[in-house]
């Protein structure tokens, strides 16, 4: 919205404005509703690289490039920022419930670091922290992540099924392949599923996935939490 990448920030060794930008927007957001999650910045570099102050590395293939969690870590300006603007939110609308999801996750080491973060800038009681599943590293250490401690996991269909089934969805060639129902898939929502219900983690979904039919009775079925679709 400001036409700014958040490097430029970094750059220019100012994060206020960036807070200032991400508050105006998330008050926006939250105003009309019980509760929110905020995913950190998930920018990838072919998205976002006519922003101004945008690394001019060009990426061989951003999908599996630096973007996600990776990035806010390496850039742990841009992730603090992230943090005081919920925070400030958290502070602004106390009856409000808030939730900070970190995409991309293939590690606890994230996880813990985001923990001791959101600790660093003393994130209040009313902000949970939870993950996007969308990697096969996700599903897989799913015990671990649970036991290192989260409030909530969200599915991101889109980036999870690509990664499974080996697709890139910006691919047109390979788009028919494209397929959430496919069983590798789904196996992969229900064992996290269970995990997470084991653990009394609430789960849930984003993406185009939600919005599928059969896709929200196999997640019933399953006994996810909550389901995000289109309006």
């Amino acid at each position: 919205g400001s036409g700014k990448h958040p490097m430029k920030f970094v750059k220019e060794k100012n994060m206020e404005p960036y807070i200032a930008i991400l508050v105006e927007g998330l008050r926006k957001i939250a105003e009309p509703f019980e509760e929110i999650w905020v995913r950190s910045s998930d920018i990838r570099s072919d998205e976002y690289n006519h922003l101004e102050g945008a690394p001019k590395e060009i990426e061989g293939n951003p999908m599996l490039g630096d973007h996600g969690i990776r990035f806010s870590l390496k850039h742990p300006e841009i992730m603090k920022a992230e943090l005081l603007a919920v925070k400030k939110i958290a502070h602004e609308l106390p009856h409000k419930k808030i939730g900070v999801m970190v995409p991309q996750v293939i590690s606890v080491e994230e996880l813990r670091q985001t923990k001791e973060m959101a600790r660093g800038v003393e994130i209040p009681s009313n902000v949970k922290i939870g993950i996007m599943v969308e990697t096969p590293a996700a599903v897989q250490i799913i015990n671990s992540l649970c036991e290192e401690g989260m409030d909530f996991i969200s599915f991101g269909t889109n980036d999870l099924t690509q990664y499974t089934l080996a697709i890139d969805r910006n691919n047109s060639a390979v788009q028919h392949l494209h397929n959430e129902m496919n069983p590798a898939v789904l196996n992969s929502l229900s064992y996290v599923i269970r995990r997470c219900r084991q653990y009394g983690i609430e789960t849930s979904i984003c993406g185009q996935a939600g919005s599928n039919e059969e896709m929200v009775k196999f997640l019933l079925s399953q006994g996810i939490s909550s389901i995000s679709v289109n309006a």
